[in-house]
């Protein structure tokens, strides 16, 4: 809560710029929600991941998490923010194990590796992640998604399903997809409250329980705020 608290303190002082997400909101509304988010327990990755390993298995109350999005990816039809590069020692050891001969394709588990695993999992890495209808919210906060279904846009009723209209405003939606989310969110710095899942991580031919790898499920397009932070060059921070 320090934490967000100080964030809080001098995006109102310093007066810094909202981005993509918030520039479709007024600013004050964006702050509310940002207080909202870290209403809970709202903590840098190192504390964040300690905090949720040393939770009760009965506690599922939302934690919320400042972190710098290094990577995307997209695992079946969920969409991925990551805290590290998936490119550590387990993607090696897929590798190692595919040139053998051995099926790592995950869906049934030989070899070792975890049975519908997504690739590459590691103790420090967090995950951020979301459905494609999350996703198309916060790449159109103020345009709902179409009733049942998170890939289109919603009509104008003249058969145009291409354009969103909004009062006397037109743009095109944002379509859910891995580009969308590398361009929103990669190398940015993020706020996001969610549901955690733990799991362990499989290290060399063993399964590491103790420092299990944290996924935090979002479900609310409010509950993801990207932080306006740069140094005095007007270049990106990033730093755990």
């Amino acid at each position: 809560m320090r934490v967000a608290t100080v964030i809080l303190a001098c995006i109102c002082a310093l007066g810094l710029p909202v981005e993509p997400r918030v520039s479709a909101e007024p600013y004050d509304q964006y702050l509310d929600r940002l207080r909202d988010i870290c209403s809970v327990e709202c903590l840098p990755p190192r504390q964040f991941r300690r905090t949720a390993r040393a939770r009760s298995t009965d506690d599922e109350s939302d934690l919320a998490v400042i972190m710098d999005v290094v990577a995307v990816r997209r695992a079946g039809n969920n969409f991925q923010l990551l805290s590290i590069s998936p490119d550590g020692s387990a993607l090696v050891n897929q590798a190692l194990l595919g040139s053998a001969g051995v099926n790592v394709s995950g869906s049934t588990g030989i070899g070792g590796l975890p049975r519908g695993d997504s690739g590459g999992s590691h103790p420090d890495l967090i995950v951020i992640e979301m459905d494609a209808e999350t996703l198309f919210s916060i790449l159109n906060p103020s345009t709902p998604a179409a009733s049942g279904s998170a890939d289109l846009p919603e009509s104008d009723g003249n058969g145009d399903d291409e354009i969103v209209v909004e009062g006397d405003v037109e743009r095109e939606a944002v379509e859910p997809s891995l580009s969308a989310l590398r361009s929103y969110f990669r190398n940015r710095r993020v706020v996001v409250r969610g549901q955690l899942r733990l799991r362990p991580v499989l290290i060399g031919a063993r399964r590491d329980f103790r420092r299990k790898q944290v996924t935090v499920e979002v479900d609310n397009a409010d509950d993801v705020a990207v932080l306006p932070l740069f140094n005095d060059d007007g270049e990106a921070v990033f730093s755990e």
